[in-house]
């Protein structure tokens, strides 16, 4: 079932796509409940799914003892699963229940793929992300 698009359309990540647009991501979107402890991303593992926080508190874990947490509504994990290598780079664990949007990465490539104004406004945004957390990030998978 996809997510309702009022749910999505006040994420900072998604703050300068249309409607039209926020429509076409919602649908390959789904609402996950994570409980405390749940590992939703493990470092090494192939990346299948974006998470985007709507409640809770995440700690994720790289190499050599680095970590941070996210705890803000549209905080993202797991952007490994749009971008190269292709696997996640950190572990992310539940440090609360809360709750994430899902979009499955294949869905998401085919979705820049075919639509190349949206995919580079999405991109564009994943590449901010990535550049802000690459002090935390060392090697790849």
């Amino acid at each position: 079932m996809p997510v309702d698009i009022n749910t999505i359309d006040s994420l900072n990540i998604f703050e300068h796509l249309s409607r039209t647009e926020l429509e076409e991501l919602a649908s390959l979107m789904s609402r996950i409940r994570v409980t405390e402890g749940e590992v939703i991303t493990r470092q090494g593992d192939q990346a299948h799914s974006i998470f985007i926080l709507l409640s809770g508190n995440f700690m994720v874990f790289f190499k050599e003892d680095r970590s941070y947490t996210l705890h803000n509504k549209g905080d993202i994990v797991g952007l490994s699963a749009a971008v190269l290598p292709f696997c996640y780079t950190g572990t992310a664990v539940a440090l609360t229940d809360g709750v994430v949007l899902s979009i499955p990465g294949q869905e998401l490539s085919r979705l820049i793929e075919s639509n190349p104004a949206l995919g580079g406004k999405i991109m564009e945004k994943i590449n901010q992300i990535i550049s802000a957390r690459q002090p935390f990030v060392t090697g790849g998978c």
